[in-house]
C-alpha cells in the first residue's frame, strides 16, 4: 500500500524542513522525490516499499536526473517571453 507511510515525518535534504512522507511520495508530480532513499533509509526500508508499488519503469523515471534551477528558471523565462509576443 503506498500510503502506509504517509503520516512518518523527516527532514527534506532539498528543501531544509521536516515533510511527511506523503508530501516526498507525491511531490515530483505524483511519484516520488528523487531523494527518497536519501531522506527515509533509516526509517523505513523504503527500497523494499519502492519495489511493491513501482515498476522498474516508474523507478528510472523518479531517479532520472534532476534539471539544474537554473535551467528550469531560464526555460519558464523563455515560455513567458513566448506569451507576451503571442499577446502582442
Amino acid at each position: 500500500m503506498k500510503e502506509q507511510y504517509d503520516s512518518r515525518e523527516g527532514y527534506c535534504k532539498m528543501l531544509g524542513h521536516f515533510l511527511t512522507f506523503e508530501y516526498c511520495r507525491t511531490s515530483n508530480k505524483g511519484i516520488p522525490c528523487s531523494k527518497v532513499l536519501d531522506c527515509w533509509f533509516e526509517s523505513f526500508d523504503v527500497q523494499h516499499w519502492l519495489g511493491e508499488n513501482f515498476s522498474a519503469t516508474e523507478q528510472r523515471s523518479i531517479f532520472q536526473a534532476v534539471k539544474p534551477k537554473i535551467v528550469s528558471l531560464a526555460e519558464i523565462l523563455e515560455q513567458a517571453q513566448q506569451r507576451l509576443k503571442k499577446e502582442e
